[in-house]
């Protein structure tokens, strides 16, 4: 007698314990290895500014298809913009994450100041300022520019992953002047094109203008230099921004973290939820 397969048997074939023996499995040391360095920060750098050369691309196709009288293309257009635009945002908060537990390793924080901010939910972009502030000795005028931009971008990143249900609403699109889901008048190429501008600016700079105290991580931050400058380099950020509301004056040398950088993502009221009323994204 033949048998007969039991799909749900093989379906429920690997449980949650084979899944927790597998991830917790030891890796094995390898005979012979390629001489391949891999950092996950400069990782998700390159991810950020693959997914805005996608944005840029799909803007312009969204550009294209609002001459197109079918609603579906248009839809269709908008989808792609946001879907791009969103994973860049997304991969230059989780690069400024990885660079942050780089920097985490070479210096000592207090027990005191890691509880303290246990103990208040500090928030990420303070955590994250400070440590940086300590490892690269920043002024306070630079720390609390530093700060202003971490908490757009880690913002932007919450917003992306953010559930609330109360936040479905239509807000009125910038560019387009009619009236669409948040998300995809906060998650455009425009508003990504400032993140991963200001994520990259905020690595070259503490490469270029800042002696951290510990010298691998003044090893580590001379090996990311040069790729920074090459992705800052890239055809996504030599974008010009066309939208007059949007040209800023470029920033002196001399000021390593400019808070304008971001000003044309601020929204109303910081932590709110968006409503129909607030249109005025960047």
């Amino acid at each position: 007698m033949s048998s007969v397969s039991n799909p749900q048997a093989e379906t429920l074939a690997t449980t949650p314990r084979d899944l927790v023996r597998a991830i917790r499995q030891e890796p094995q040391p390898a005979s012979s290895a390629a001489s391949f360095h891999f950092d996950v920060c400069l990782t998700w750098l390159e991810l950020a500014v693959r997914h805005l050369s996608d944005a840029q691309v799909a803007q312009v196709a969204r550009i294209e298809a609002w001459n197109d009288p079918d609603e579906y293309s248009r839809i269709a257009a908008l989808k792609w913009e946001f879907e791009a635009s969103i994973q860049a945002i997304l991969a230059s908060g989780v690069a400024v994450d990885a660079f942050c537990a780089v920097v985490q390793t070479k210096v000592q924080l207090p027990q005191s100041l890691i509880d303290e901010w246990r103990e208040k939910c500090t928030p990420h972009c303070i955590q994250i300022s400070e440590t940086l502030r300590r490892a690269f000795s920043l002024e306070p005028k630079n720390v609390s520019s530093l700060r202003q931009n971490l908490g757009e971008i880690f913002r932007f990143r919450d917003l992306a992953i953010d559930p609330s249900a109360k936040m479905d609403v239509q807000i009125l699109h910038p560019e387009l002047g009619v009236g669409v889901e948040w998300r995809l008048a906060y998650f455009r190429y425009q508003n990504a094109l400032l993140i991963v501008n200001a994520t990259l600016r905020l690595f070259a700079e503490l490469a270029a203008l800042h002696t951290p105290k510990d010298a691998d991580l003044q090893k580590y931050i001379d090996a990311l230099r040069s790729s920074v400058e090459a992705l800052q380099n890239s055809n996504a950020l030599r974008a010009q921004v066309s939208n007059a509301h949007l040209r800023r004056t470029p920033p002196k040398p001399s000021i390593p973290f400019n808070p304008d950088a971001l000003q044309a993502v601020f929204f109303p009221t910081r932590g709110s939820a968006p409503s129909p009323g607030h249109d005025n994204v960047g």
